[in-house]
């Protein structure tokens, strides 16, 4: 047998190098692996029995995640319960009713500044689409009670600027505060380090944190108090770290 590589061999081995590179430092990617990642962002069912809800229920604070699980198992498991669910949902017509707060006379409303205002708003709506995201959110909070979500704008070649509300890994968020126009809630980072995460498809702001987090020279765990105010909601505890509304994270 010959002692030296085909051609062919060798760009084999050079392939099979090239992949095992790619896996260890950047990170393999597969469909399944991303549809996987995807389907667990908020679902994780759990089939239930009688004596499991009893227990749930009795010691309910303990059992969230149970029965989040449960109830996502009986929307598709049962249709009466998943009909009954929705019937709740789609009571919700988000129609918007836009009134002023500070416009009082004919010519607070006929003003350039009002109706300057006005078209901010309207542009905001025409980007947004508020209807589909909204109804999104309460199908969630009628399943889960809690929905973690990050608000997302990104530019559409020519269409303009766009906005969504992007869907956090549920089970890596935890409620931890509260201000004036809701929850505040940290991110648990070790959702990253998980197969197939591409930090790349979150808010630019995660991946600084991430960076933060796994440097050696990190000292945000010196700043975490659950009283940091949304402009410096930096602090970290282990691998949790906290998000602000100004970054885009809201809890609903």
């Amino acid at each position: 047998m010959p002692n030296h590589l085909t051609r062919e061999q060798l760009k084999d081995v050079i392939d099979f190098s090239e992949a095992i590179y790619v896996a260890d430092n950047i990170g393999l990617y597969t469909p399944w692996m991303s549809n996987e990642l995807l389907q667990r962002l908020n679902n994780n069912p759990r089939i239930p029995s009688i004596d499991s809800i009893k227990e749930a229920l009795a010691d309910y604070r303990s059992n969230e995640k149970n029965l989040q699980a449960y109830t996502e198992f009986m929307t598709h498991f049962d249709m009466i319960f998943e009909r009954t669910l929705y019937s709740y949902v789609n009571t919700l017509a988000f129609d918007l009713c836009i009134t002023c707060t500070n416009a009082f006379t004919q010519s607070d409303y006929e003003s350039e500044l009002y109706q300057k205002d006005k078209a901010i708003v309207y542009r905001f709506l025409d980007q947004f689409d508020y209807k589909s995201e909204f109804r999104k959110v309460v199908i969630q909070l009628m399943k889960r009670e809690t929905y973690f979500t990050w608000f997302r704008k990104t530019k559409w070649g020519n269409k303009g600027m766009k906005f969504a509300l992007q869907i956090m890994p549920q089970d890596y968020c935890l409620l931890t505060g509260y201000w004036e126009k809701g929850m505040l809630y940290d991110l648990d980072y070790n959702y990253f380090l998980q197969p197939g995460v591409d930090i790349n498809g979150f808010d630019p702001s995660i991946k600084k944190m991430y960076s933060m987090i796994f440097s050696g020279d990190n000292q945000n765990w010196y700043n975490y108090r659950p009283t940091n105010p949304l402009n410096k909601r930096t602090g970290q505890f282990a691998y949790w770290a906290q998000t602000s509304p100004e970054d885009g994270a809201w809890a609903n």
